[in-house]
This record gives C-alpha cells, structure tokens and sequence, in this order.
C-alpha cells in the first residue's frame, strides 16, 4: 500500500514538472529573400514556443495581448494577437500574429532594441505532421529541441 502511495505521488510530481506538449504548429518563412525559416507551436498551456532554422533550442513566448474580430458571421473569426520573447527577463522582441480558423495570415517580429521589423509567411509546403521541412535546411520537428 506505502509502495502504491509513493508510486502515485512520484506519477503526480513528474506530470506537474513536464514541459508543456505541443497543441499546434505553423512553418513560417521570411525575411531577406526568403531566408529565415521558423517553426511555431502552440502548448496546452496557453503559452507558444518558436525555433529558428539553424537553432538548436525554442525560445518560450507569452502572449501578450488578443483582439478577436468577426469579418462574417459564416466564417471563422480573426485573431490578431502579440507574443513577447522575453531572455532573461528583459524583452527581447514581439511577434504579431493574425489566424483566422487554421490559416496564419500574418506573422511579423519586432525586434526590442531598435524595433526591426521582418515580415514572415506561411509556409504551408514546408508543413509536415512531424514538423517542418525545407529544400537544403535541416527540419524542425515538433519533438526536437527544448526550451531555452
């Protein structure tokens, strides 16, 4: 009976202490000439996560700020919202993501410290179930890399 107790305490510790499991994610590209490629996931707890081509580990993001709009009460509504990517506690930079049903339709980041700006796509020919793909980058997938 002790050895079962401990055994379920040790399960409801562990499931406190994982790391959140990826909901969703998009395979963006932008930048100069098409050159920056990003992987995006949504978690199941509410918070995001982005890995850049050439990364080894994600940076964690947290939303920000939401706005819902209805364009048309037949279609899915839009959601324009901001992700800050905070290092160490300070700011580092601001995505600006606009969906609508399962389409991304606009994705920028916006760098803190001089407020740069690159506009991303979606990349829908790059998606794959197991993550992104790319001609000549190395995949992102959606189980690789953890969270810086």
């Amino acid at each position: 009976m002790i050895r079962r107790r401990l055994v379920l305490v040790f399960v409801g510790l562990m499931a406190g202490t994982a790391a959140a499991s990826a909901q969703d994610h998009r395979c963006l590209t932008g930048g100069r000439n098409d050159g920056i490629h990003l992987l995006w996931r949504w978690l199941d707890d509410g918070s995001a996560d982005v890995q850049y081509a050439g990364q080894r580990g994600r940076l964690q993001v947290q939303r920000a700020s939401q706005e819902t709009t209805v364009l048309d009460e037949d279609r899915p509504y839009q959601f324009d919202s901001v992700w800050e990517e905070r290092i160490s506690g300070r700011l580092n930079g601001r995505y600006y993501l606009t969906t609508q049903g399962a389409r991304v339709y606009g994705f920028s980041y916006e760098r803190a410290r001089d407020g740069r700006r690159t506009e991303f796509k979606e990349d829908v020919e790059a998606w794959q179930e197991d993550g992104c793909h790319w001609a000549g980058v190395e995949p992102l997938t959606v189980a690789s890399g953890g969270l810086e």
